[in-house]
This record gives C-alpha cells, sequence and structure tokens, in this order.
C-alpha cells in the first residue's frame, strides 16, 4: 500500500487476517555495539542468527538513495532483503537491506569485516502515517536525474542511465565522471545526492559538470 523512495520502507497489507500477534517497534537509536541482536529472515527456508552491531553512520547507494543512521551488523547473512533485526526485547529495530564488503565505520588497516546493512526503524515512526494515507513521505518528492553512480578513490562513475530520464535527455553517458553540480564540486555519493535534494524543488534545471574520455 506504500513505497517511500527516501528511507526506502514499503508498506504491506495482507489481504486477510494474519491472526498473529504483530512484533513490537523499538527505537534504532537506542541499540549498543554490546546488545546481542537477532536476524530473521521470512519465507519456508527462513533462518535465525545472532548478530552485532559493528557502525551506524550515513548510507548512500549508487541508485540515487540516502539514509542517516543506518545499522551495520556482522557476521553478514545473504538471506538479509526483508529480514528483521531485533533487539534483546523482542523489538524490531530494523529491516535488512543489502550485503556489505566492509561494515567498520572508516576505512583502517586490517581485513575487512563484511556483514548487512540495515535500514532503522527510527525512520519509519515519523512517516508511517504518510504511508497508511499517501503511500510515500513528503520526503520522497525530490529531484531525481535517472543515473546509477559509483564512488572511487574520490571520483563518481556513471555505470548506468535510466531510460526515458533527465540524464538521458541531457546526454549523460555510461563512463562519464560528474565533478560538480550546480557549481559545486562533488567526489562522494553521499555528497552528490545531499546537493541534488537541497538544491531546491524536485522539477526544476540541475546543471551537472562531467568529465569524458
Amino acid at each position: 500500500v506504500g513505497y517511500d523512495l527516501a528511507t526506502g520502507f514499503g508498506l504491506l497489507q495482507p489481504l486477510a487476517p494474519l491472526r498473529i500477534a504483530a512484533a513490537p517497534l523499538g527505537g534504532s537509536r537506542g541499540v549498543s555495539n554490546e546488545e546481542s541482536l537477532l536476524v530473521a529472515s521470512g519465507g519456508e527456508s527462513g533462518q535465525l542468527s545472532m548478530a552485532r552491531l559493528v557502525s551506524r553512520r550515513s548510507f548512500a547507494g549508487y541508485w540515487e538513495y540516502r539514509i542517516d543512521d543506518a545499522l551495520f551488523t556482522a557476521p553478514p547473512r545473504t538471506d538479509h532483503s526483508g529480514a528483521g533485526l531485533f533487539n534483546s526485547r523482542g523489538e524490531l529495530v530494523g529491516i535488512g537491506s543489502l550485503m556489505v564488503a566492509d561494515t567498520r565505520a572508516e576505512s583502517r588497516d586490517g581485513p575487512r569485516l563484511p556483514g548487512n546493512m540495515f535500514v532503522p526503524t527510527d525512520l519509519l515512526q515519523p512517516i508511517l502515517a504518510e504511508l497508511r494515507t499517501r503511500g510515500m513521505s513528503s520526503a520522497s518528492r525530490r529531484a531525481w536525474l535517472g543515473v546509477n553512480c559509483v564512488e572511487q578513490a574520490g571520483v563518481l562513475h556513471v555505470v548506468r542511465i535510466a531510460g526515458d530520464s533527465p540524464a538521458e535527455a541531457a546526454g549523460v553517458q555510461v563512463g562519464d565522471r560528474i565533478v560538480a553540480i550546480d557549481g559545486k564540486a562533488v567526489s562522494t555519493l553521499d555528497t552528490l545526492w545531499t546537493r541534488l535534494w537541497a538544491g531546491g524543488p524536485a522539477e526544476r534545471d540541475v546543471t551537472l559538470e562531467i568529465e569524458r574520455d
């Protein structure tokens, strides 16, 4: 019944009563690194396993997506998509989104620590009423370019162009390197998306500076 672009949350409603108790919503900001967490996936092959919180930080995705206070846990689960993350009191504190190569807060010496990224439930509480009534939050109405980008050593590379998108109409090509947006230099996905959405209304002119060949 709803999908929120800003957070990535989808709201589902069963066609018939499930006749089971709902899991209580918890506060994701209260989760500590010392607390034992439970990851529960669904379906016929649903599994339970223990996890620990490695870090919490903002997360920026290649598909024009960014959230604050994402939860990064270890060890990794391959059945992460839509999995529930529960605290020691049985409260839902996150929804599984991705498997990541390194869950640590910053680049450090030594081996990477792979794991999962969970979208925190604290992002759901303020928009739940909007999801039920409008199908999305007001934050989901924002500028969209139609590009997928990857960040490598401080350079933003375009790896995909969505069909019938502003980027396609403007002539952006796979392989281009985005160096600035609206006159401001960008070198990270976090900065690119933040400046895109903070630059004004959703429907407006956006200037990209690119390097090609």
